[in-house]
């Protein structure tokens, strides 16, 4: 299975350096942000440069239907802290979309053949779900 995460609406410089330390420490070698705006956009260098230091990739795009139609996944899950169902592996290349606002994914955000899902129920925050969804998609 090829993994891509790809954290939309990102802001806080925090959020996303955690967010790509999980995603590089699962051994995911591709990161992208999408819709990456304010100081997490002004200070998208400081991402670039652990990307470098951790052997891992940076992609950014305006939206996700230019990640989409880029990486071309066979799979698009929508990880949230609730879903219609548990995170669960998948054949072929998945792209695996966190918030990086700790908001639900709207119906509008997201292309027709997504399927929301989340690591546990409970609400543990973005960074959570994505530990705990590569956990269950790695091992």
């Amino acid at each position: 299975m090829d993994i891509v995460v790809a954290a939309y609406n990102v802001s806080s410089v925090p959020k996303m350096l955690e967010l790509a330390k999980i995603t590089y420490g699962f051994g995911i070698r591709r990161f992208a942000l999408i819709k990456v705006f304010g100081a997490a956009a002004q200070q998208i260098g400081d991402l670039f440069k652990l990307a470098f230091k951790l052997g891992g990739e940076v992609l950014v795009f305006n939206d996700i239907n230019d990640a989409v139609e880029v990486l071309k996944p066979d799979v698009v899950y929508a990880l949230g802290s609730k879903g219609a169902k548990p995170v669960e592996r998948a054949e072929g290349r998945l792209l695996l979309l966190v918030h990086g606002a700790d908001l639900p994914f709207s119906p509008r955000e997201l292309p027709p053949s997504a399927v929301a899902v989340y690591a546990v129920e409970k609400d543990i925050g973005s960074a959570g779900q994505l530990a705990i969804a590569l956990y269950k998609l790695l091992w």
